[in-house]
């Protein structure tokens, strides 16, 4: 729950914006553990391993490098969901065929992060990508839509908010800092209207908690009590292995379907 707006920390993102992705770093930012797509995939995978012993993460975000590491960054999705038993979320920032959207979920990505004018947008299309096509291969509420303040009008961001929020898609506002068209107040008027319209939908945020203690000036209410925390815990373990479950199933169906077509 939503708690309140840390003014500080909304100054601070006006000043600064809040990016910590990178297809080259392999870093912790709070509960987040954040990896570039781009870095060699087992010395990467050995030196996460060894931090990750040391202190637990609640979030892997895999930042994908650019269309022509595809395939390098979906090898290290598969080897990361083989290694490491964690929710994984992972931004692409190129335009995406159903199919590399469907090769990416079947990897192993449990919520797909969008920028918008990035994933989705073809080189001969001039519209806008919709969010809502990836929720036809992700799950409700796994596919994370990033909308920017440098070039919209906050009646623009309204707009992409609510669209979202029809189509199951998270609606996420990330700052430019003075890049931002926006003053302080119209800031703070938009991210107070994002928290409002996520508690109207009933928008589940626990998988993206940890990030969204990073990139947003929200303040979250803590669950109370050590056996509160652990019940929390197994509930979200049941919902990743389901998640999991899921994935299996529906990678065994298209595994079948080329071998009965003989491919």
């Amino acid at each position: 729950m939503i708690y309140q707006i840390d003014t500080d920390k909304l100054n601070s993102l006006c000043e600064t914006s809040a990016d910590f992705t990178n297809p080259f770093d392999l870093r912790r930012e709070g509960k987040v553990f954040l990896i570039g797509g781009n870095l060699p995939l087992f010395s990467t995978l050995e030196t996460m391993y060894e931090s990750y012993c040391q202190e637990s993460s609640e979030l892997f975000h895999i930042t994908f490098g650019d269309a022509g590491q595809f395939e390098r960054n979906i090898e290290m999705v598969r080897q990361i969901k083989r290694n490491f038993s964690i929710r994984l979320m992972g931004r692409i920032t190129y335009p995406l065929s159903q199919a590399q959207i469907e090769q990416v979920y079947l990897a192993g990505l449990d919520i797909l992060e969008i920028r918008d004018g990035n994933p989705g947008r073809h080189d001969d299309e001039n519209n806008e990508f919709e969010p809502a096509s990836a929720t036809g291969i992700f799950p409700h509420w796994s596919v994370v839509y990033s909308m920017a303040s440098a070039h919209s009008s906050t009646h623009e961001v309204h707009d992409r908010i609510s669209l979202s929020l029809a189509s199951r898609v998270i609606p996420l506002l990330s700052t430019t800092g003075r890049d931002s068209l926006w003053n302080h107040e119209e800031t703070k008027d938009a991210f107070t209207f994002l928290a409002a319209e996520w508690r109207r939908h009933r928008v589940p945020l626990k998988p993206i908690m940890p990030l969204l203690r990073l990139v947003t000036p929200f303040v979250f209410a803590e669950p109370a009590g050590f056996l509160r925390n652990a019940i929390d815990k197994l509930q979200d373990r049941r919902i990743l292995a389901a998640s999991d479950l899921r994935r299996h199933l529906r990678t065994s169906g298209a595994e079948a379907s080329f071998e009965s077509a003989g491919l």
